[in-house]
C-alpha cells in the first residue's frame, strides 16, 4: 500500500512538473514586441549617442570640481561591528559533521527496525493462550 501511494505521488509530481506551462514564457504570437519600432510615436526625440569614455570624463571632471569646492567628504565609519563567524576550528567542524552523520544513520536504522518489528506479537483475533 505504501509503495502504491509513493508511486502515485511521484507520478503526479512528474506530470505536474513536465505538463505545466512556463510562467515566464514568451508569447509566440509577437516575438519581437520589445524591438518593434513601428509603435514609436513620430514626434519622439532621437537619443543622443554619447561615448562611454566621454561620459566617464565628464563625471570625473565634476567629481574633481566638487572635491576642490569641499562638497565631497569621506564617508563616516560605521559604529556597527560586522558579524563574526562562529570561530570554530577545523577539527570542531569535522566533529560536528561526523556527529550529525552518525545521528542520521542511527535514526534511520532504528526507524527501519521498528517498522519491521512493530507488530510482531500483536494478534488481536487470537483466542486463548496461543
Amino acid at each position: 500500500m505504501l509503495r502504491k501511494l509513493a508511486s502515485i505521488v511521484i507520478i503526479t509530481a512528474i506530470v505536474c512538473a513536465l505538463g505545466g506551462t512556463a510562467a515566464f514564457g514568451n508569447s509566440l504570437l509577437n516575438p519581437d514586441a520589445k524591438t518593434d519600432t513601428s509603435e514609436v510615436p513620430a514626434g519622439a526625440p532621437a537619443k543622443k549617442e554619447e561615448n562611454p569614455n566621454e561620459q566617464l570624463k565628464n563625471n570625473m571632471i565634476k567629481l574633481v570640481a566638487d572635491a576642490k569646492a569641499g562638497k565631497v567628504a569621506p564617508v563616516a565609519k560605521s559604529q556597527i561591528q560586522p558579524a563574526r563567524s562562529n570561530n570554530w576550528s577545523k577539527r570542531t567542524k569535522i566533529a560536528v559533521g561526523v556527529g550529525v552523520a552518525v545521528t542520521v544513520v542511527v535514526t534511520f536504522l532504528v526507524v527501519q527496525h521498528v517498522r519491521h518489528h512493530l507488530f510482531d506479537d500483536f494478534h488481536p483475533f487470537r483466542q486463548g493462550g496461543n
